[in-house]
């Protein structure tokens, strides 16, 4: 009867780990519209990990990545790096302003 709990116990400990790396076990990333009011900007995520940067005046098309919580955004050959906070549903660009916030539609767009 021990035998048989330890295999049955085994088997959903097995099944669960390969459910949550198929599934639930991606990073967690940006999904939606974000803006910086503080640089004046807007980044639109999308779950083919492309995105759209745009500002008042131009905007252009971009990819990105996560490992963890570091966010990678290529633009135009140029890669930026970031901190993505899943519980605020923030992130931040390393060295610039503000931070970048979940909004229901992008605002600085031309």
């Amino acid at each position: 009867m021990k035998k048989k709990l330890s295999l049955v116990l085994g088997t959903i400990l097995a099944l669960s780990l390969c459910l949550l790396t198929a599934c639930g076990g991606d990073d967690p990333a940006p999904e939606g519209a974000y803006d910086n009011d503080e640089l004046e900007m807007s980044i639109v995520f999308f779950e083919d990990g492309t995105c759209e940067v745009s500002d008042y005046h131009n905007s252009a098309e971009c990819e990105f990545k996560m490992d963890g919580d570091e966010l990678t955004i290529e633009l135009d050959g140029e890669e930026v790096t970031g901190t993505y906070d899943a519980d605020e549903d923030t992130f931040t660009i390393d060295d610039n302003d503000g931070e970048f916030y979940s909004v229901g539609e992008a605002f600085y767009t031309p």
